[in-house]
């Protein structure tokens, strides 16, 4: 082999070489899992203690749930305001704050900037999927009227409204941001007559 072919042949293999150096560590990283996380959810499904719905904590790995525990009404609310401990609120933040839930926080100019010790949204809630409320009052009070369509479940059309928070279906859970998009957007009253009367 001449000189000359041998400093090509170098010069071809140091090429190569410095590609390869390159890519490894996007191939590595690339390789690397999605680390799941822990989110709030929500669902309009009736829950196991009488409320006409569903709080969670919920695992979520590459967009899909893949576990999730109940909450309790007191116990998503502490969770969520970042009074007690959580693995979808490890630095303790009030998430409804964060996220513009006005009607699950104090106004920011309060003397006291505590918590409210509940979410008046949560109330409205199975407003969503009935038209009266589902659940038989021990005084045979009435309660108000909700916003669905049908008796039952939402409309084709309030559905096509859900489904812009991730719920395609009525029993779907709606995570993380989405479902803090959800609670704000139901203390809009704009938000509340389209989705009621479509106007």
């Amino acid at each position: 082999m001449s000189k000359r072919h041998g400093a090509t042949f170098a010069n071809h293999m140091l090429r190569h070489l410095l590609i390869a150096a390159f890519c490894l560590p996007l191939l590595v990283t690339a390789q690397e899992p999605v680390r799941p996380t822990w989110e709030f959810a929500l669902s309009l499904s009736t829950s196991t203690d009488g409320q006409p719905f569903c709080l969670f904590l919920v695992r979520v790995k590459d967009g899909q749930v893949t576990e999730s525990r109940p909450l309790t009404r007191d116990g998503f609310i502490r969770q969520v305001q970042g009074r007690t401990f959580s693995a979808a609120n490890p630095d303790a933040d009030d998430l409804f704050r964060t996220h513009d839930v006005a009607q699950c926080t104090l106004p920011p100019d309060s003397a006291s900037m505590g918590f409210l010790t509940d979410c008046s949204t949560l109330d409205d809630l199975w407003k969503l999927r009935y038209w009266e409320y589902p659940m038989k009052m021990e005084d045979g009070r009435q309660m108000a009227k909700g916003w669905s369509e049908k008796p039952l479940i939402p409309s084709p059309r309030q559905m096509a409204i859900l489904n812009g928070y991730g719920m395609r279906f009525v029993n779907d859970v709606v995570v993380g941001d989405q479902m803090f998009r959800l609670l704000r957007d139901m203390g809009d009253r704009k938000w509340v007559v389209a989705y009621r009367n479509g106007a």
